[in-house]
Protein backbone atom coordinates (compact mmCIF):
# COMPACT_ATOMS: atom_id res chain seq x y z
CA UNK A 1 0.00 0.00 0.00
CA UNK A 2 1.25 3.48 -0.83
CA UNK A 3 0.95 5.79 2.14
CA UNK A 4 0.37 9.51 2.04
CA UNK A 5 -0.86 12.31 4.23
CA UNK A 6 -2.32 14.55 1.54
CA UNK A 7 -5.26 16.83 2.25
CA UNK A 8 -7.80 14.50 0.61
CA UNK A 9 -6.79 11.41 2.59
CA UNK A 10 -6.74 13.34 5.87
CA UNK A 11 -10.10 14.93 5.06
CA UNK A 12 -11.64 11.52 4.32
CA UNK A 13 -10.11 10.11 7.51
CA UNK A 14 -11.67 12.92 9.53
CA UNK A 15 -15.05 12.29 7.89
CA UNK A 16 -14.93 8.74 9.26
CA UNK A 17 -13.82 10.17 12.63
CA UNK A 18 -16.94 12.35 12.60
CA UNK A 19 -19.09 9.31 11.84
CA UNK A 20 -17.66 7.49 14.88
CA UNK A 21 -18.23 10.56 17.07
CA UNK A 22 -21.87 10.73 15.96
CA UNK A 23 -22.39 7.03 16.69
CA UNK A 24 -20.95 7.38 20.20
CA UNK A 25 -23.04 10.50 20.90
CA UNK A 26 -26.17 8.65 19.79
CA UNK A 27 -25.42 5.87 22.29
CA UNK A 28 -24.97 8.44 25.05
CA UNK A 29 -28.23 10.20 24.14
CA UNK A 30 -30.04 6.86 24.34
CA UNK A 31 -28.41 6.32 27.77
CA UNK A 32 -26.94 3.00 26.64
CA UNK A 33 -24.18 1.43 28.77
CA UNK A 34 -20.99 1.34 26.69
CA UNK A 35 -18.17 -1.19 26.93
CA UNK A 36 -14.67 -0.08 25.92
CA UNK A 37 -12.18 -2.83 25.03
CA UNK A 38 -8.52 -1.95 24.58
CA UNK A 39 -5.04 -3.45 24.54
CA UNK A 40 -2.64 -3.55 27.49
CA UNK A 41 0.31 -1.69 25.91
CA UNK A 42 1.01 2.04 26.34
CA UNK A 43 -0.90 3.01 23.20
CA UNK A 44 -3.86 0.84 24.16
CA UNK A 45 -4.04 2.26 27.69
CA UNK A 46 -3.67 5.82 26.34
CA UNK A 47 -6.47 5.19 23.84
CA UNK A 48 -8.69 3.73 26.58
CA UNK A 49 -7.91 6.71 28.82
CA UNK A 50 -8.87 9.18 26.10
CA UNK A 51 -12.12 7.35 25.34
CA UNK A 52 -12.83 7.01 29.07
CA UNK A 53 -12.25 10.72 29.74
CA UNK A 54 -14.47 11.62 26.78
CA UNK A 55 -17.31 9.37 28.01
CA UNK A 56 -16.91 10.57 31.60
CA UNK A 57 -17.31 14.18 30.45
CA UNK A 58 -20.45 13.16 28.56
CA UNK A 59 -21.74 11.61 31.81
CA UNK A 60 -22.13 8.33 29.95
CA UNK A 61 -22.51 4.93 31.57
CA UNK A 62 -19.45 2.91 30.59
CA UNK A 63 -16.86 0.37 31.65
CA UNK A 64 -13.37 -0.29 30.35
CA UNK A 65 -11.82 -3.73 29.87
CA UNK A 66 -8.17 -4.21 29.00
CA UNK A 67 -7.14 -7.44 27.27
CA UNK A 68 -3.83 -9.04 26.34
CA UNK A 69 -5.32 -9.82 22.96
CA UNK A 70 -8.73 -9.95 21.34
CA UNK A 71 -9.45 -13.63 20.87
CA UNK A 72 -12.45 -15.92 20.70
CA UNK A 73 -12.54 -16.38 24.46
CA UNK A 74 -12.66 -12.66 25.30
CA UNK A 75 -15.27 -12.00 22.62
CA UNK A 76 -17.50 -14.82 23.89
CA UNK A 77 -17.49 -13.15 27.30
CA UNK A 78 -18.83 -10.02 25.61
CA UNK A 79 -21.49 -11.96 23.70
CA UNK A 80 -23.29 -12.66 26.98
CA UNK A 81 -23.84 -8.94 27.59
CA UNK A 82 -27.03 -8.50 25.56
CA UNK A 83 -25.85 -6.38 22.63
CA UNK A 84 -24.19 -3.64 24.67
CA UNK A 85 -22.52 -1.03 22.39
CA UNK A 86 -18.78 -1.69 22.17
CA UNK A 87 -15.83 0.58 21.38
CA UNK A 88 -12.73 -1.40 20.39
CA UNK A 89 -9.52 0.62 20.76
CA UNK A 90 -6.06 -0.45 19.55
CA UNK A 91 -7.55 -3.73 18.37
CA UNK A 92 -10.51 -4.93 16.33
CA UNK A 93 -9.40 -4.26 12.76
CA UNK A 94 -7.41 -7.48 12.64
CA UNK A 95 -10.12 -9.51 14.38
CA UNK A 96 -13.19 -8.52 12.37
CA UNK A 97 -13.79 -12.14 11.39
CA UNK A 98 -14.17 -13.06 15.07
CA UNK A 99 -16.32 -10.00 15.80
CA UNK A 100 -18.56 -10.89 12.88
CA UNK A 101 -19.01 -14.51 13.94
CA UNK A 102 -19.34 -14.00 17.70
CA UNK A 103 -20.96 -10.54 17.96
CA UNK A 104 -23.02 -10.33 14.75
CA UNK A 105 -25.75 -8.13 16.21
CA UNK A 106 -23.68 -5.78 18.37
CA UNK A 107 -23.34 -2.07 17.71
CA UNK A 108 -19.61 -1.52 17.27
CA UNK A 109 -17.07 1.28 16.83
CA UNK A 110 -13.48 0.29 16.04
CA UNK A 111 -10.65 2.78 16.67
CA UNK A 112 -7.52 1.03 15.47
CA UNK A 113 -4.29 1.60 13.55
CA UNK A 114 -3.20 -1.97 12.84
CA UNK A 115 -3.42 -3.50 9.37
CA UNK A 116 -7.10 -4.38 8.88
CA UNK A 117 -8.64 -7.58 7.58
CA UNK A 118 -10.25 -7.17 4.17
CA UNK A 119 -13.68 -7.70 5.65
CA UNK A 120 -16.61 -5.49 6.57
CA UNK A 121 -18.63 -5.79 9.76
CA UNK A 122 -22.18 -4.65 8.85
CA UNK A 123 -23.29 -1.67 10.90
CA UNK A 124 -19.86 -1.09 12.48
CA UNK A 125 -18.00 2.21 12.23
CA UNK A 126 -14.31 1.47 11.76
CA UNK A 127 -11.80 4.31 11.96
CA UNK A 128 -8.47 3.03 10.69
CA UNK A 129 -5.86 5.22 8.94
CA UNK A 130 -4.86 2.41 6.55
CA UNK A 131 -8.16 2.79 4.66
CA UNK A 132 -7.15 6.34 3.78
CA UNK A 133 -3.58 5.69 2.69
CA UNK A 134 -2.19 6.85 6.05
CA UNK A 135 0.50 4.67 7.62
CA UNK A 136 -0.76 3.42 10.98
CA UNK A 137 2.71 2.18 11.93
CA UNK A 138 4.35 5.61 11.63
CA UNK A 139 1.86 8.47 11.30
CA UNK A 140 -0.80 7.83 13.94
CA UNK A 141 -1.41 5.47 16.85
CA UNK A 142 -4.70 4.26 18.27
CA UNK A 143 -4.46 6.92 20.97
CA UNK A 144 -4.26 9.43 18.13
CA UNK A 145 -7.34 7.94 16.46
CA UNK A 146 -9.18 8.09 19.80
CA UNK A 147 -8.05 11.70 20.27
CA UNK A 148 -9.46 12.81 16.91
CA UNK A 149 -12.79 11.15 17.77
CA UNK A 150 -12.83 12.81 21.22
CA UNK A 151 -12.03 16.17 19.62
CA UNK A 152 -14.88 15.66 17.13
CA UNK A 153 -17.21 14.98 20.06
CA UNK A 154 -16.13 18.23 21.76
CA UNK A 155 -13.36 20.73 21.06
CA UNK A 156 -12.85 20.86 24.85
CA UNK A 157 -11.18 17.46 24.53
CA UNK A 158 -8.10 19.07 22.97
CA UNK A 159 -6.65 18.83 26.49
CA UNK A 160 -6.36 15.07 25.88
CA UNK A 161 -3.77 15.68 23.14
CA UNK A 162 -0.79 15.01 25.48
CA UNK A 163 -2.13 11.51 26.14
CA UNK A 164 -2.26 10.88 22.38
CA UNK A 165 1.37 12.01 22.12
CA UNK A 166 2.26 9.56 24.89
CA UNK A 167 0.47 6.74 23.06
CA UNK A 168 2.35 7.43 19.83
CA UNK A 169 5.71 7.48 21.64
CA UNK A 170 4.77 4.25 23.40
CA UNK A 171 4.27 2.67 19.98
CA UNK A 172 7.69 3.92 18.81
CA UNK A 173 6.28 6.30 16.24
CA UNK A 174 9.02 8.88 16.83
CA UNK A 175 10.46 7.94 13.44
CA UNK A 176 11.23 11.40 12.03
CA UNK A 177 14.84 12.32 11.28
CA UNK A 178 15.18 13.96 14.71
CA UNK A 179 13.31 11.13 16.46
CA UNK A 180 10.20 13.29 16.25
CA UNK A 181 6.54 12.48 15.61
CA UNK A 182 5.37 12.89 12.02
CA UNK A 183 2.18 12.79 9.96
CA UNK A 184 -1.10 13.06 11.86
CA UNK A 185 0.86 12.68 15.10
CA UNK A 186 2.58 15.96 14.28
CA UNK A 187 -0.79 17.68 13.93
CA UNK A 188 -1.67 16.44 17.43
CA UNK A 189 1.59 17.97 18.69
CA UNK A 190 0.52 21.26 17.05
CA UNK A 191 -2.84 21.09 18.89
CA UNK A 192 -1.05 20.49 22.18
CA UNK A 193 1.52 23.23 21.53
CA UNK A 194 -1.13 25.81 20.71
CA UNK A 195 -2.91 24.95 23.97
CA UNK A 196 0.40 25.18 25.90
CA UNK A 197 0.12 21.51 26.79
CA UNK A 198 3.47 20.39 25.36
CA UNK A 199 6.93 21.87 24.93
CA UNK A 200 9.06 20.40 22.15
CA UNK A 201 12.84 20.40 22.60
CA UNK A 202 15.88 18.73 21.05
CA UNK A 203 18.37 17.06 23.35
CA UNK A 204 19.39 13.84 25.05
CA UNK A 205 16.75 11.11 24.99
CA UNK A 206 17.70 9.87 28.43
CA UNK A 207 14.96 8.33 30.55
CA UNK A 208 13.12 11.02 32.50
CA UNK A 209 15.78 13.61 31.74
CA UNK A 210 13.28 16.36 32.61
CA UNK A 211 12.31 14.92 35.96
CA UNK A 212 15.23 12.95 37.39
CA UNK A 213 18.82 13.56 38.48
CA UNK A 214 21.20 13.17 35.54
CA UNK A 215 22.87 10.09 37.04
CA UNK A 216 19.46 8.43 37.53
CA UNK A 217 18.46 9.26 33.94
CA UNK A 218 21.59 7.49 32.72
CA UNK A 219 20.98 4.50 35.00
CA UNK A 220 17.33 4.14 34.01
CA UNK A 221 17.87 4.46 30.24
CA UNK A 222 17.35 1.01 28.76
CA UNK A 223 16.03 2.01 25.34
CA UNK A 224 18.46 2.68 23.78
CA UNK A 225 20.59 0.42 25.92
CA UNK A 226 23.89 1.99 27.01
CA UNK A 227 26.25 -0.96 27.62
CA UNK A 228 28.01 -0.74 30.96
CA UNK A 229 25.82 2.15 32.17
CA UNK A 230 22.18 1.06 31.88
CA UNK A 231 21.07 -0.28 35.25
CA UNK A 232 24.37 0.44 37.03
CA UNK A 233 24.21 3.49 39.33
CA UNK A 234 27.88 3.38 40.37
CA UNK A 235 29.07 3.09 36.76
CA UNK A 236 26.95 6.12 35.85
CA UNK A 237 28.38 8.11 38.77
CA UNK A 238 31.93 7.24 37.66
CA UNK A 239 31.17 8.10 34.02
CA UNK A 240 29.96 11.59 34.94
CA UNK A 241 32.98 12.20 37.16
CA UNK A 242 35.33 10.95 34.43
CA UNK A 243 34.00 13.47 31.90
CA UNK A 244 34.21 16.32 34.40
CA UNK A 245 30.55 16.64 35.38
CA UNK A 246 29.96 16.51 39.16
CA UNK A 247 26.91 14.24 39.66
CA UNK A 248 26.06 15.99 42.95
CA UNK A 249 26.33 19.54 44.28
CA UNK A 250 28.35 20.65 47.31
CA UNK A 251 25.52 19.63 49.65
CA UNK A 252 25.43 16.13 48.20
CA UNK A 253 22.18 16.63 46.26
CA UNK A 254 22.14 14.84 42.91
CA UNK A 255 22.13 17.37 40.06
CA UNK A 256 19.34 17.57 37.49
CA UNK A 257 19.52 18.69 33.87
CA UNK A 258 18.47 22.20 34.89
CA UNK A 259 21.54 22.33 37.18
CA UNK A 260 23.99 21.67 34.33
CA UNK A 261 25.74 24.51 32.55
CA UNK A 262 25.40 24.67 28.76
CA UNK A 263 29.04 23.55 28.52
CA UNK A 264 28.37 20.54 30.78
CA UNK A 265 25.32 19.61 28.76
CA UNK A 266 27.32 19.71 25.50
CA UNK A 267 30.07 17.66 27.12
CA UNK A 268 27.55 15.04 28.26
CA UNK A 269 26.10 14.76 24.74
CA UNK A 270 29.49 14.45 23.03
CA UNK A 271 31.01 12.07 25.56
CA UNK A 272 27.95 9.83 25.70
CA UNK A 273 28.03 9.35 21.92
CA UNK A 274 31.80 8.69 22.07
CA UNK A 275 31.27 6.16 24.86
CA UNK A 276 28.60 4.29 22.90
CA UNK A 277 30.84 4.20 19.82
CA UNK A 278 33.64 2.78 21.97
CA UNK A 279 31.27 -0.04 22.96
CA UNK A 280 30.85 -1.05 19.31
CA UNK A 281 27.52 0.66 18.71
CA UNK A 282 27.15 1.96 15.14
CA UNK A 283 27.36 5.75 14.75
CA UNK A 284 23.74 6.12 13.67
CA UNK A 285 22.54 4.20 16.71
CA UNK A 286 24.86 6.06 19.08
CA UNK A 287 23.62 9.38 17.74
CA UNK A 288 20.03 8.22 18.31
CA UNK A 289 20.59 9.06 21.99
CA UNK A 290 19.90 12.59 20.70
CA UNK A 291 16.39 13.43 19.63
CA UNK A 292 13.15 15.33 20.12
CA UNK A 293 11.86 15.54 23.68
CA UNK A 294 8.19 16.15 24.48
CA UNK A 295 7.73 17.86 27.84
CA UNK A 296 4.27 18.10 29.43
CA UNK A 297 4.47 21.38 31.42
CA UNK A 298 1.21 20.87 33.32
CA UNK A 299 2.73 17.91 35.13
CA UNK A 300 4.70 18.79 38.25
CA UNK A 301 8.50 19.14 38.07
CA UNK A 302 9.93 15.79 39.13
CA UNK A 303 6.81 13.88 38.03
CA UNK A 304 7.37 10.75 35.89
CA UNK A 305 4.62 12.12 33.63
CA UNK A 306 6.47 15.30 32.69
CA UNK A 307 8.61 13.59 30.03
CA UNK A 308 6.15 12.02 27.56
CA UNK A 309 8.48 9.07 26.88
CA UNK A 310 8.75 8.30 30.58
CA UNK A 311 4.94 8.59 30.79
CA UNK A 312 4.69 5.99 28.00
CA UNK A 313 7.09 3.66 29.81
CA UNK A 314 5.00 4.01 32.98
CA UNK A 315 1.89 2.98 31.02
CA UNK A 316 3.69 -0.03 29.58
CA UNK A 317 4.67 -1.00 33.12
CA UNK A 318 1.07 -0.82 34.32
CA UNK A 319 -0.26 -2.86 31.41
CA UNK A 320 2.43 -5.48 31.23
CA UNK A 321 2.75 -6.06 34.97
CA UNK A 322 -0.93 -6.76 35.46
CA UNK A 323 -2.36 -3.40 36.58
CA UNK A 324 -3.74 -1.80 33.40
CA UNK A 325 -6.52 -0.01 35.29
CA UNK A 326 -3.86 2.07 37.06
CA UNK A 327 -2.50 3.22 33.71
CA UNK A 328 -5.94 4.06 32.33
CA UNK A 329 -6.75 6.03 35.49
CA UNK A 330 -3.55 8.07 35.11
CA UNK A 331 -4.48 8.83 31.49
CA UNK A 332 -7.90 9.99 32.70
CA UNK A 333 -6.23 12.50 35.00
CA UNK A 334 -6.04 10.63 38.29
CA UNK A 335 -2.94 11.34 40.39
CA UNK A 336 -2.12 10.94 44.13
CA UNK A 337 -2.04 7.33 45.32
CA UNK A 338 -2.84 6.08 41.80
CA UNK A 339 0.32 7.72 40.46
CA UNK A 340 2.38 6.40 43.38
CA UNK A 341 1.27 2.86 42.53
CA UNK A 342 2.13 3.48 38.87
CA UNK A 343 5.62 4.67 39.86
CA UNK A 344 6.18 1.48 41.86
CA UNK A 345 5.17 -0.57 38.81
CA UNK A 346 7.49 1.48 36.58
CA UNK A 347 10.46 0.76 38.87
CA UNK A 348 9.68 -2.97 38.81
CA UNK A 349 9.24 -2.87 35.02
CA UNK A 350 12.70 -1.34 34.54
CA UNK A 351 14.22 -3.96 36.83
CA UNK A 352 12.54 -6.88 35.05
CA UNK A 353 13.33 -5.56 31.57
CA UNK A 354 16.99 -5.08 32.43
CA UNK A 355 17.06 -8.63 33.80
CA UNK A 356 15.66 -9.92 30.49
CA UNK A 357 18.11 -7.84 28.45
CA UNK A 358 20.99 -9.28 30.48
CA UNK A 359 19.56 -12.80 30.06
CA UNK A 360 19.41 -12.35 26.29
CA UNK A 361 22.95 -10.92 26.14
CA UNK A 362 24.27 -13.95 28.06
CA UNK A 363 22.39 -16.39 25.82
CA UNK A 364 23.13 -15.05 22.34
CA UNK A 365 24.73 -18.39 21.48
CA UNK A 366 21.28 -19.96 21.87
CA UNK A 367 19.64 -17.66 19.32
CA UNK A 368 18.50 -19.80 16.40
CA UNK A 369 19.14 -18.31 12.99
CA UNK A 370 17.33 -19.26 9.80
CA UNK A 371 17.74 -17.58 6.42
CA UNK A 372 15.59 -14.59 7.37
CA UNK A 373 14.92 -14.96 11.10
CA UNK A 374 16.71 -14.85 14.44
CA UNK A 375 14.60 -16.76 16.95
CA UNK A 376 14.67 -16.53 20.74
CA UNK A 377 12.88 -19.15 22.81
CA UNK A 378 11.88 -17.39 26.03
CA UNK A 379 9.89 -20.33 27.37
CA UNK A 380 8.88 -19.62 30.96
CA UNK A 381 11.92 -17.40 31.58
CA UNK A 382 10.49 -14.32 29.87
CA UNK A 383 7.00 -13.03 30.70
CA UNK A 384 4.98 -13.29 27.49
CA UNK A 385 3.69 -9.73 28.06
CA UNK A 386 7.23 -8.34 27.82
CA UNK A 387 8.72 -10.29 24.89
CA UNK A 388 7.74 -7.62 22.36
CA UNK A 389 9.43 -4.86 24.36
CA UNK A 390 12.51 -7.04 24.78
CA UNK A 391 12.72 -7.60 21.01
CA UNK A 392 12.35 -3.88 20.31
CA UNK A 393 15.19 -3.03 22.71
CA UNK A 394 17.37 -5.86 21.36
CA UNK A 395 17.01 -4.55 17.81
CA UNK A 396 17.34 -0.84 18.58
CA UNK A 397 20.41 -1.52 20.73
CA UNK A 398 21.87 -3.92 18.15
CA UNK A 399 22.01 -6.83 20.55
CA UNK A 400 20.34 -8.61 17.64
CA UNK A 401 21.17 -7.99 14.00
CA UNK A 402 18.99 -5.50 12.10
CA UNK A 403 19.54 -7.58 8.95
CA UNK A 404 17.16 -10.33 10.08
CA UNK A 405 13.69 -10.37 11.59
CA UNK A 406 13.68 -10.86 15.38
CA UNK A 407 11.22 -13.48 16.64
CA UNK A 408 10.58 -14.28 20.30
CA UNK A 409 8.41 -17.09 21.64
CA UNK A 410 7.23 -17.37 25.23
CA UNK A 411 4.73 -19.57 27.05
CA UNK A 412 1.39 -17.81 27.32
CA UNK A 413 -0.48 -20.69 28.95
CA UNK A 414 -0.27 -24.47 29.06
CA UNK A 415 -1.49 -24.82 25.50
CA UNK A 416 -0.60 -21.48 23.87
CA UNK A 417 2.59 -19.72 22.80
CA UNK A 418 2.94 -15.94 22.49
CA UNK A 419 4.96 -14.77 19.49
CA UNK A 420 6.40 -11.26 19.11
CA UNK A 421 8.11 -10.22 15.89
CA UNK A 422 10.09 -7.04 15.22
CA UNK A 423 12.15 -5.75 12.28
CA UNK A 424 14.35 -2.86 11.28
CA UNK A 425 12.56 -0.33 9.07
CA UNK A 426 15.14 -0.90 6.32
CA UNK A 427 13.66 -4.37 5.80
CA UNK A 428 10.19 -2.83 5.46
CA UNK A 429 11.60 -0.58 2.73
CA UNK A 430 12.67 -3.78 0.92
CA UNK A 431 9.12 -5.17 0.95
CA UNK A 432 8.73 -6.75 4.38
CA UNK A 433 5.27 -6.71 5.95
CA UNK A 434 5.33 -8.54 9.27
CA UNK A 435 1.62 -8.03 9.96
CA UNK A 436 0.60 -9.92 6.83
CA UNK A 437 3.29 -12.60 7.18
CA UNK A 438 2.56 -13.41 10.80
CA UNK A 439 -1.20 -13.43 10.21
CA UNK A 440 -0.78 -16.05 7.46
CA UNK A 441 1.80 -18.13 9.35
CA UNK A 442 -0.27 -18.15 12.54
CA UNK A 443 -3.44 -19.07 10.67
CA UNK A 444 -1.63 -21.98 8.98
CA UNK A 445 -0.92 -23.59 12.37
CA UNK A 446 -4.31 -22.83 13.93
CA UNK A 447 -3.40 -19.57 15.64
CA UNK A 448 -4.17 -15.89 15.20
CA UNK A 449 -1.90 -12.95 14.48
CA UNK A 450 -1.40 -9.56 12.87
CA UNK A 451 -0.08 -6.07 13.49
CA UNK A 452 2.06 -3.60 11.55
CA UNK A 453 4.62 -3.96 8.77
CA UNK A 454 7.47 -3.39 11.23
CA UNK A 455 6.05 -5.10 14.35
CA UNK A 456 3.51 -7.85 14.85
CA UNK A 457 2.38 -10.56 17.22
CA UNK A 458 0.59 -13.88 17.30
CA UNK A 459 -0.75 -16.59 19.54
CA UNK A 460 -0.20 -20.14 18.34
CA UNK A 461 -0.91 -23.62 19.76
CA UNK A 462 1.88 -25.12 21.86
CA UNK A 463 3.71 -27.71 19.78
CA UNK A 464 3.29 -25.82 16.51
CA UNK A 465 6.40 -23.64 16.96
CA UNK A 466 8.61 -25.43 14.41
CA UNK A 467 5.97 -25.39 11.68
CA UNK A 468 5.23 -21.74 12.43
CA UNK A 469 8.91 -20.72 12.18
CA UNK A 470 9.34 -22.65 8.92
CA UNK A 471 6.25 -21.07 7.34
CA UNK A 472 7.12 -17.57 8.59
CA UNK A 473 10.66 -17.87 7.21
CA UNK A 474 9.27 -18.87 3.80
CA UNK A 475 6.71 -16.05 3.74
CA UNK A 476 9.26 -13.40 4.70
CA UNK A 477 11.64 -14.77 2.08
CA UNK A 478 8.95 -14.31 -0.57
CA UNK A 479 8.25 -10.75 0.58
CA UNK A 480 11.91 -9.74 0.52
CA UNK A 481 12.52 -11.36 -2.85
CA UNK A 482 9.46 -9.69 -4.35
CA UNK A 483 7.67 -13.00 -4.75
Amino acid sequence: MNFNNDDNSVSEFKEKVGEAAERILSWVEEDLPITVISHLDADGLAAAGIVGAMLERLKASFKIRIVKQLDEESLRELSSEANVPIIFADLGSGQKDLILSILPDSSVVILDHHQPLDLEVPGAVEVNPHYFGIDGAKHISSAGVAYFVAKAVSSDNVDLSPVAIVGALGDRQDCGKRRNLIGLNESIVVDASEANLVEVKFGLRLFGFESRPVVKSLEYTIDPLIPGLSGDFNACMNFLKRIGIPPADEDGNLRRMSDLTSQELRSLMVNLVKYMLSKGIESKEAESIMGTIYVLPRELPGSPLRDAREFASLLNACGRLGSPSIGVAVCMGRRGLILEKAEDLAAEYRRVLLKYVNWLTRNLDKVRRTQYLQVIYGGDVVDDRLVGTLMSIALSSRILSPKKVAVALASSSEDKIKVSVRADRKLVEKGLNLGLAIREAASAVGGTGGGHDVAAGAQIPAGSEEDFIRILDELIGKQLSGG
